[in-house]
């Protein structure tokens, strides 16, 4: 089964307008770009010459750029400094139309940079400059009130958890508490470090890397991948599973009868550029289609849509609805 153009349309429509809430890690991504024509004399290492820069939004604030290039509203939560890169970040939100009203200004812990160098189409090194660790006892108490006011209007709420201290256990039972008050799902996207704080979560989308680490299982094969799935639904009392496979395409896992093995879909991505960012394009669309009450398998099929799209360009990147439907129609040229 694959959804055709017009579903695509139909459910893109839906989408428009939702509100979204996203708590995780704020960051900025910095690309340069040069030229690559000779080894360094004072190490076995290349020389890039640097010719263009550019920076995007990273982390949570990427999951917050994707829901807003899809149509959807982000509410975004999460901490930054006053800092260089703070600012810029800052900058870019207002320059996409991302409200920063539920950011938290945290002077203990500096805006998180990842620098990637590229050199002739190619990643070369990436520079990461952070202090992760937990965050200081106002941070959270402030995380956890803006979160409650973020929740008042929002449909679902994505956890983007890149381990960096935002997501803690007094914010998680701060999730739990709101999400089952209001009736709200929440969909996480995890880091293998912090599987404790999952426990109970609706959704949630690891690529197949983190979905071994999270289970304690091999993941590789397609029986692998179902019963580390399944032991991973049942540790954490998950009500369904949303697994990435790169060039291999998802799988779906829920509770129900139709489940009982991962429903697997194949990848819809033509040509793979890069990859910087694509789980953040996943559960962007995926959580803004179950916002509106959308089927997990239509939400599954539009996120590996958006996904294939995505891939197709250099460093992170979004997807629009109009990127969206040409992809479809594309594929149905074929």
């Amino acid at each position: 089964m694959r959804m055709d153009r017009a579903q695509a349309e139909s459910l893109l429509g839906k989408m428009r307008g939702r509100q979204v809430a996203v708590l995780g890690d704020l960051m900025l991504d910095e690309y340069l770009f040069g030229e690559v024509s000779r080894i360094s004399p004072e190490a076995p290492v290349p020389i890039v010459r640097v010719n263009r820069e550019r920076a995007v939004l990273g982390g949570a604030a990427n999951v917050a750029a994707n829901l807003k290039s899809v149509g959807a509203e982000p509410v975004l939560v999460g901490t930054l400094q006053r800092d260089i890169a703070g600012n810029r970040l800052q900058a870019l939100l207002q320059a996409l139309q991302i409200r920063a009203d539920w950011l938290v200004l945290d002077p203990t812990r500096p805006t998180i940079i990842k620098t990637r160098v590229i050199g002739q189409q190619q990643q070369m090194i990436r520079i990461d400059r952070e202090e992760t660790g937990a965050c200081q006892p106002e941070a959270v108490e402030a995380l956890c009130g803006r979160l409650a006011q973020a929740l008042e209007q929002a449909s679902a709420l994505i956890i983007s958890d890149y381990a960096k201290g935002v997501v803690g256990p007094e914010v998680m039972d701060r999730v739990r508490e709101l999400c089952r008050a209001r009736g709200i799902p929440w969909i996480v996207d995890p880091k293998p470090a912090h599987v404790g704080l999952y426990q109970g979560a609706p959704l949630m989308t690891p690529n197949t890397k983190e979905l071994a680490a999270l289970s304690g299982m091999p993941a590789k094969s397609d029986e692998e991948l179902a019963a580390a799935g399944q032991a991973l639904m049942r540790t954490l009392g998950l009500q369904g599973l949303l697994v990435t496979r790169s060039e291999r395409g998802m799988a779906l896992f829920a509770q129900d009868a139709r489940h009982l093995a991962p429903w697997l879909i194949p990848t819809e991505a033509r040509e793979v550029f890069d990859v910087s960012g694509a789980g953040d394009t996943v559960i962007a669309v995926f959580s803004a289609a179950i916002s509106t009450g959308a089927d997990w398998q239509d939400a599954a099929m539009l996120a590996n849509a958006a996904a294939g799209v995505v891939v197709g360009k250099m460093g992170t990147a979004t997807a629009t609805p109009s990127e969206v439907l040409r992809h479809y129609q594309d594929q149905e040229a074929l």
